[in-house]
């Protein structure tokens, strides 16, 4: 028993002098100064400090990381869950699909539309030139038909309706926007009021106040200011969809027999930098 007794008090005894020379080395090491060299001797005393330094601190370090693994092994856990849960609603989301484009192609045919968005991809171009005299009629894109870009091909950016490809060369093009003077360029939109939707046509664009002009609605229609204005799909030139504007103000003709419909353009004519020209996937 007295031997067991003496054991242990060596053992303390061991403990408390490993813990007085860290703390001399300690105390030792923080008031030599940084700016001068350290000789022989202080070079010892302090490697003798970050080595009890690092043996004092492995067991921490040891149980820091440990629970760290932890963690992140839970962190795994549960993405790995996410995924599996994924996975098991792939086959759920590929048939509705299937059916979405089942309906989609049903409505295609109820209204007499060729194509929609989702028929198309997107080619990017820059806008690299405008002609002052002609702002609102044409652009100039740097893409051509070696990017595959063909006259007719319809232009957009990320707000809305920009128009459409009228000249093609081998490396650019020339885009007629939808705010042209040309009386020929009319566009079929709709006009959607929540559950209703009114057909009409782009006859023209006010450059005073910097708005579209919609006319060939009736009258009897009804339509309100905050109206969205997309196009309408029909005539077979521009997809159904694409965003053109919301209705600002409505007048009436002459005869009061047909409403005149102002709509503010979602895009700003006169900042444009970036387009997309849309491609059908069917034409490869």
């Amino acid at each position: 028993m007295l031997k067991y007794k003496k054991k242990i008090e060596g053992k303390y005894i061991a403990i408390i002098i490993f813990i007085l020379i860290l703390v001399i080395l300690a105390i030792y090491g923080k008031t030599l100064k940084e700016e001068r060299k350290l000789n022989f001797f202080e070079s010892i005393i302090k490697d003798s400090f970050v080595f009890c330094e690092k043996i004092v601190n492995a067991p921490f370090k040891f149980v820091s990381n440990t629970i760290d693994d932890f963690r992140n092994l839970k962190d795994i856990q549960k993405e790995n869950d996410i995924l599996k849960e994924n996975i098991d609603k792939i086959g759920a989301i590929e048939a509705e699909n299937i059916e979405l484009k089942n309906q989609i192609e049903a409505l295609k045919k109820e209204l007499n539309i060729d194509y929609v968005l989702t028929d198309y991809e997107q080619i990017n171009a820059t806008v690299v030139s405008r002609n002052v005299g002609y702002w609102y009629n044409t652009l100039t894109i740097d893409k051509g038909s070696k990017n595959d870009i063909e006259e007719g091909m319809v232009v957009i950016n990320a707000i809305g309706l920009i128009g459409k490809v009228i000249k093609v060369s081998a490396y650019s093009s020339e885009v007629r926007l939808i705010t042209t003077s040309d009386t020929n360029n009319k566009i079929s939109v709709s006009i959607s009021n929540g559950q209703n939707k009114i057909n009409g046509l782009i006859n023209g664009y006010n450059y005073d106040s910097n708005l579209l002009e919609v006319e060939g609605i009736s009258n009897t229609e009804e339509v309100n200011v905050g109206d969205t204005v997309y196009t309408s799909g029909l005539g077979g030139v521009f997809p159904s969809g694409i965003l053109i504007g919301k209705v600002v103000n409505i007048t009436t003709d002459e005869y009061d027999l047909a409403k005149i419909i102002n709509v503010e353009p979602s895009v700003s004519f006169n900042d444009i930098n970036y387009v997309s020209i849309l491609k059908r996937k069917d034409t490869e």
